[in-house]
């Protein structure tokens, strides 16, 4: 005989029904969208070649990371502003609406507060930096993981995989706190320069449109101290690590007073788009460096600035008007790193005598990348330009340098009409050296460079019998060249500069402020 089903019980069936429908509606919502792809990254990371040594990986990471990072009225891709992607939008509202947990400190309340009181929030990138979404997660702490409070906790060194049907979501997030908070948790499906990396602080795991979503919460000193290393070799002089970890907290401050990634809970991404978070491990000479500099950040007008820094200069530096920029920074001036009176480069027969000669008391002259070459040919050249419609090349022009020298226009004649290009970065990558040896000051060479090591160049054609057969570029430094060298102010260091002589030589008209006390 059939069982009758009383009251009680057929309210128990609406409600478990009412609930399903509900998760499938939210669902729903969740599955619409793609995520933006790795590409528009420039140079990640999985770009890098094995002939280029740990110093030049460190360097070039935060190489592409400053390119990402101009001004965004600076058409640093010489492309200007683009649209986001509706794909990429809907990605996004996704992961947004999937979550109710905690949201990123708003800038006021990020700018009352001390800096010891400050919690940054970092998205952690997939494998090879490729994405945001993950497909799983398997996290290890070195001690016990409690998962959303008590709903299930995992022993120490316990392996803990996370799915998008894991049972532990609650409103589409799962917070993961260890009990100690500085043991670390390892996320075993995930490699980085140094292995499986481990993470200090909490995490949270959203339920995103494309996979799962991973912030790691954590104090922003002990951020930087995973920073520094990942940006400076941590071999080099103490005052010039000070000096970058100045230059690393301004930048990261500035950041969780934008709030650029709130819509994936986050303030910063770990990756050369923002600034390389844990890649290498923390390192005791880095952590000094840090300790020493608690709470200091470069202020102009008593605002954070944009701290840039790249990896060697060719004895000058540069404004931000290699970028086309609609209006220069106060602070950032071009400088000569030498001991003698700076040379004129203000004509094009002047700078080619500069840059294809060696000023022994420049500070950088016996570094690798302060003088190089590279021949690239004339078919390479025509692949370069067939973009552009312009028949096979003619000529290349320099139109104007910055007051540093970089190339800051330069037009592209060719058999069928010319294509002038306005930005130093674009002005790069049209001749990547991708794949042609370039010979640098210290005798090596490297096949691996995605860019054009600098736009502080000159180019000549090369000839076989009156033919054209390619062009030879002369150039000097590795990078933009805008603001602080970092081999220049590990030679200041080693000189006996300070960390604050090292600031105030390549950036003008700011201040050493501690966090809390900006704008009094």
């Amino acid at each position: 005989m059939g069982k009758k089903f009383d009251g009680f019980e057929l309210i128990l069936l609406a409600c478990c029904f009412l609930l399903f429908a509900g998760f499938c509606l939210t669902k729903g919502k969740l599955d619409g969208g793609t995520e933006k792809s790795g590409a528009g990254s420039g140079q990640s990371m999985a770009d890098t070649g094995g002939e280029l040594s740990r110093e030049e990986l460190v360097l070039r990471e935060q190489e592409a990371y400053l390119q990402k990072n101009a001004p965004q009225e600076t058409a640093v891709s010489g492309s200007g502003s683009e649209e986001q992607p509706a794909a990429e939008s809907e990605a996004r509202e996704a992961v947004s609406e999937s979550a109710e947990a905690q949201q990123p400190a708003k800038g006021a309340e990020t700018q009352e507060a001390t800096y010891e009181d400050l919690k940054i929030r970092v998205l952690i990138k997939t494998a090879d930096y490729a994405g945001y979404f993950h497909d799983k997660l398997v996290l290890k702490g070195n001690s016990p993981l409690h998962l959303n409070g008590d709903t299930y906790v995992a022993g120490a060194g316990e392996a803990v995989e996370i799915t998008q049907d894991s049972p532990w979501f609650q409103n589409g997030c799962i917070t993961v706190h260890p009990e100690n908070s500085e043991a670390g948790i390892s996320v075993e499906n995930l490699k980085r320069a140094q292995g499986v990396p481990v993470y200090e602080g909490i995490f949270e795991v959203y339920q995103g449109s494309n996979g799962l979503v991973l912030v790691n919460e954590l104090p922003l000193e002990t951020y930087l101290k995973y920073v520094v290393p990942s940006e400076m070799p941590a071999s080099y002089a103490g005052e010039a690590l000070k000096a970058q970890a100045v230059c690393a907290r301004t930048y990261a401050y500035r950041q969780m007073l934008g709030g650029g990634l709130s819509e994936y809970h986050a303030q910063v991404d770990d990756s050369v788009s923002y600034q390389v978070y844990n890649n290498t491990s923390r390192q005791e000479s880095a952590d000094q460096a840090v300790d020493a500099t608690a709470g200091q950040i470069l202020t102009c007008d008593g605002e954070p600035i944009t701290a840039y820094f790249f990896s060697t200069s060719s004895g000058h530096t540069s404004t931000d008007e290699v970028w086309d920029s609609s209006s220069d920074e106060v602070y950032l001036e071009s400088v000569y790193l030498g001991d003698n009176a700076a040379p004129d480069i203000s004509t094009e027969e002047a700078f080619a005598n500069f840059i294809t000669t060696k000023d022994e008391s420049n500070f950088e002259a016996e570094d690798g990348w302060y003088r190089w070459q590279v021949t690239l040919p004339i078919d390479y050249l025509n692949r370069r330009i067939a973009q552009y419609g312009i028949g096979t090349l003619s000529s290349i022009e320099v139109v104007r340098r910055s007051t540093g020298g970089a190339v800051e226009t330069l037009t592209v004649h060719g058999t069928s009409g010319s294509r002038t290009l306005t930005s130093e970065y674009e002005i790069r990558e049209l001749f990547s050296t991708k794949g042609y040896p370039v010979l640098k000051n210290d005798g090596k060479t490297t096949t691996e460079m995605s860019l054009m090591p600098s736009a502080y160049f000159i180019c000549t054609p090369v000839t076989e019998n009156g033919t054209v057969t390619g062009y030879r570029f002369i150039g000097g430094g590795y990078g933009h060249g805008v603001g602080m060298s970092q081999n220049g102010a590990a030679h200041m260091a080693e000189r006996g500069s300070t960390y604050e002589e090292i600031l105030h030589f390549f950036y003008a008209n700011v201040e050493l402020t501690e966090i809390g006390t900006t704008g009094e």
